[in-house]
């Protein structure tokens, strides 16, 4: 999934010569807080809201170029990239732009649920498992010969280190709802299963804590 595939091309652009009334209107009519700037159909940055309100309504916006912000991405950058300036710049809308810089369309803010969503296969059905792998032990080829020796395969994992630990948190999700040989075979090869997410029972602590009390209750 790139960046120009999730543009959308119905958010106005603005021009330095437009007044700063009409650009705080855009921006309460698409309910955002930058909007793109363009010059000569290139473009030149992104306009913010507080810096509008900072000027008089009959004024260019041409006055405040100085504070427009040159932020954007590539239509060919991963969704990843999108993510990370989102999270960097704190925006309502990130630009898509071409190699000579021409604007391709905006990404809403209000679109990466959607767009996760999407991304990640949540309304793909099938099991979840979390590990905690060591680095030493992680291998992906591994991992999906061990799911797919139970004629099963991995539609979606994601991956992230845990420097409290040192592990790798590794997140799979399996085109199965139930998972019970998966989750035996893993343990075989001695990964440590942390949650689990499916049609199968699985013991964990907790449920072990339960009938533990369950149990001293009965006494």
């Amino acid at each position: 999934m790139i960046a120009s595939s999730i543009a959308v091309q119905s958010f106005p652009m603005m021009r330095l010569e437009d007044k700063a009334g009409f650009v705080l209107q855009n921006m309460e009519d698409f309910d955002v807080q930058e909007l793109v700037v363009i010059k000569d159909d290139y473009f030149i940055g992104l306009v913010h809201k507080v810096d509008v309100l900072d000027i008089p309504t009959d004024q260019t916006i041409a006055s405040i170029a100085d504070s427009f912000q040159r932020v954007g991405v590539l239509g060919t950058a991963h969704i990843t990239a999108v993510l990370d300036h989102f999270a960097k710049h704190q925006l309502s809308i990130l630009p898509v732009l071409n190699e000579q810089q021409e604007c391709l369309g905006v990404v809403p803010q209000k679109n990466l649920n959607e767009m996760l969503a999407l991304y990640l296969g949540v309304a793909l059905p099938g099991a979840i498992l979390v590990f905690s792998v060591s680095p030493y032990q992680y291998s992906l080829a591994e991992m999906s010969r061990l799911v797919e020796t139970n004629n099963a395969q991995i539609v979606q994992l994601n991956s992230i280190f845990d420097e409290a630990t040192g592990a790798y948190i590794i997140t799979i999700k399996i085109n199965k709802e139930e998972a019970q040989a998966i989750v035996a075979t893993f343990q075989r090869y001695e990964y440590q299963l942390l949650h689990y997410f499916g049609n199968t029972p699985i013991n964990n602590d907790i449920e072990d804590h339960y009938h533990h009390l369950m149990n001293y209750l009965d006494v």
